[in-house]
């Protein structure tokens, strides 16, 4: 459970630096539509120029489609085919691991569950093993005695079957 919430947090930490990012880039992407819109390239290319390798590829790749011309262009450069938020593919890793962390301490839960209640069962056969010692009746003494040799085959049985 330790390395599900290590990686839990690594992920979050990751999505929130790649969130981070991804608003930068937005707005820089932005200011460079203002600056065309207000008939100023040189801004516009100022932008573009310090676009990071991700962002220009992304925006590029827009830009190829025509969307100024084509109404079936992508409605911006943020789409998934065109821009992969910094980190998504260590973000999905890290989610991915922390799922089979997490099943794996549950699987490890379970069999120390079934480890604890072997545990009272081999209580309660000392208990009736030294309870039916103390009957006056020898019936009932047998009885006890049976009842205690059968729970301890019961758990016995149990704990072979039990992963190590």
């Amino acid at each position: 459970m330790n390395e599900y919430n290590s990686l839990e947090r690594r992920s979050g930490l990751l999505s929130i630096q790649g969130m981070q990012s991804a608003t930068i880039h937005t707005a820089m992407f932005m200011q460079v539509l203002a600056a065309q819109q207000a008939g100023n390239e040189k801004l516009a290319q100022f932008y573009v120029d310090r676009f990071p390798p991700d962002v220009r590829k992304a925006y590029d790749g827009w830009m190829a489609q025509k969307p100024f011309e084509n109404a079936n262009a992508d409605p911006h450069p943020f789409v998934p085919n065109l821009y992969q938020m910094r980190g998504a593919d260590e973000i999905e890793k890290a989610n991915a691991t922390a799922a089979d962390k997490v099943r794996d301490s549950r699987a490890a839960g379970s069999v120390s569950s079934q480890y604890l209640a072997n545990t009272v069962l081999f209580a309660t056969v000392l208990f009736f093993a030294n309870a039916a010692s103390k009957f006056e009746q020898r019936r009932v003494r047998i009885l006890g005695f049976l009842f205690a040799l059968a729970v301890f085959t019961f758990a016995v049985v149990r704990t072979v079957m039990l992963p190590l």
